[in-house]
């Protein structure tokens, strides 16, 4: 069969799409994403996100325009939807979505590959894959079939979450959360590597969680860390999602003794007020935002930090908003994304008084990032002259430059360097450049000799 792969929601379900391309491959099939609605496929499998409601919104649009591709072509064409919005809400989807052959939620590889096999459009039966206790445990080597040709590649050492915060629906989809054993990560890895990846972004629901759900809890983050730092190749190791809780001295030193893994954390602290936090229900929270970084960027020099706001949140008052904003005006953190409080039916936090009016907490979401874009604006202008190493990813032909990131810059979250100078055979491949323009968020760059 030719089959079509849509993915939306986190970079988990870009790695778990991977993994299903790659089983769905050793069976013989034809795989690839999902982009041209003119391309005739077998069958389209429709990977979901149901985290917030603007994710589900965009799952189920997704969703609404290949079933109506089906409706209007009159294709026997299966179509198979799975992932966190079908493993939340699957009845109500299959009410929206006749034209819907087979469901499946999370973490089901096995079962998904059989049901994209087994489905029969013609029947009217809708094959099911559903689990009423997911897991997303992977505990074997599981094929995995690149989709994504560019550099970079997501190593998934960890799904689920032990967290309990008010908002957030994750454990409740996902399960607990389970670590991939640590040999079939490093041999993953080395295939990556061996595929011309030139950054490996380690990801999960929150990395400091790895290795705890083993008998021993050992091996944990840091021993994983130093396997894949002590491996050979030209490569960068990028981490995403370390809750402040276990942010280790340990992991400092990985990062700050200038091997592979690049000096780079993404630490949601969500807010900065305790009583918010509190409410949030979110470890780690009596730490203190503010004095984390400062012990980050004392053990860690020149170490970019990325972190994620909620505002809006249910008995944020004008005060805490405000002492948050200037909190974030002293941290001058090189990357910030903030998020809309999105009430969640199934969370505590949904029955909680004093819900925020959506007209306060868009005018607290705009005025936070405004705030941050000055800052952001004056971080890459301080950068103009320097000379950083970058990974061209590949060009952009309105600005008649190559796309690249420095070991600052995490892929689509956060800023560019657009170079010139860069030929074709570069792409893919680092280069040594000076930054000499700045652009907002972006930089632009001239080629150095290597």
């Amino acid at each position: 069969m030719k089959i079509g792969l849509v993915t939306l929601g986190c970079d988990k379900n870009t790695a778990d799409n991977e993994y299903l391309a790659g089983l769905l491959a050793q069976r013989g099939h034809s795989v690839e994403v999902a982009r041209d609605a003119k391309t005739r496929y077998d069958a389209v499998v429709i990977t979901t996100c149901g985290f917030i409601e603007a994710a589900k919104a965009q799952s189920m649009c997704e969703i609404d325009r290949w079933a109506a591709r089906k409706r209007q072509t009159g294709r026997p064409e299966r179509l198979i939807v799975a992932g966190c919005l079908t493993q939340r809400y699957a009845e109500e989807v299959l009410q929206a979505y006749p034209e819907i052959d087979g469901l499946s939620g999370v973490g089901q590889f096995d079962a998904l590959a059989d049901l994209i096999e087994e489905a029969d459009p013609a029947s009217g039966d809708v094959c099911l894959a559903l689990a009423d206790k997911p897991s997303v445990r992977i505990d074997r080597p599981v094929p995995r079939l690149r989709l994504d040709r560019g550099p970079h590649a997501f190593l998934k050492i960890a799904d689920g979450c032990d967290h309990g915060c008010s908002f957030c629906c994750i454990p409740r989809m996902k399960g607990p959360s389970v670590s991939t054993p640590i040999d079939i990560l490093i041999e993953e890895a080395k295939s990556l590597i061996a595929g011309g990846v030139k950054e490996i972004n380690v990801i999960g629901q929150d990395l400091t969680l790895y290795g705890r759900d083993f008998d021993s809890g050992k091996p944990g983050l840091e021993d994983l860390l130093e396997r894949l730092d002590a491996l050979h190749g030209d490569f960068w190791i990028r981490l995403l999602y370390v809750y402040p809780g276990g942010v280790t001295d340990r992991l400092l030193e990985l990062m700050a003794r200038g091997g592979k893994i690049c000096p780079y954390l993404d630490v949601p602290l969500q807010h900065l007020d305790p009583r918010m936090l509190k409410a949030m229900r979110r470890p780690g929270g009596s730490i203190g935002g503010e004095r984390l970084f400062e012990r980050i960027r004392a053990a860690v020099p020149g170490v970019a930090l990325r972190t994620t706001l909620l505002v809006g949140f249910p008995g944020e008052t004008d005060a805490m908003f405000e002492a948050m904003l200037d909190a974030v005006k002293r941290m001058r953190v090189d990357r910030l994304g903030a998020f809309i409080y999105s009430r969640e039916e199934g969370t505590p936090a949904y029955s909680l008084p004093d819900q925020i009016p959506p007209e306060v907490a868009q005018q607290r979401f705009d005025r936070l990032m405004r705030a941050q874009a000055e800052i952001a604006f004056e971080l890459s202008r301080q950068r103009v002259g320097r000379r950083e190493r970058v990974l061209l990813e590949g060009r952009d032909r309105e600005r008649g430059a190559a796309i690249g990131r420095g070991r600052g810059d995490a892929f689509e979250i956060d800023g560019r360097v657009y170079v010139k100078g860069a030929g074709p055979k570069r792409m893919g491949q680092f280069a040594n450049v000076e930054i000499v323009a700045a652009d907002g968020y972006d930089v632009w760059a001239k080629m150095l000799k290597d």
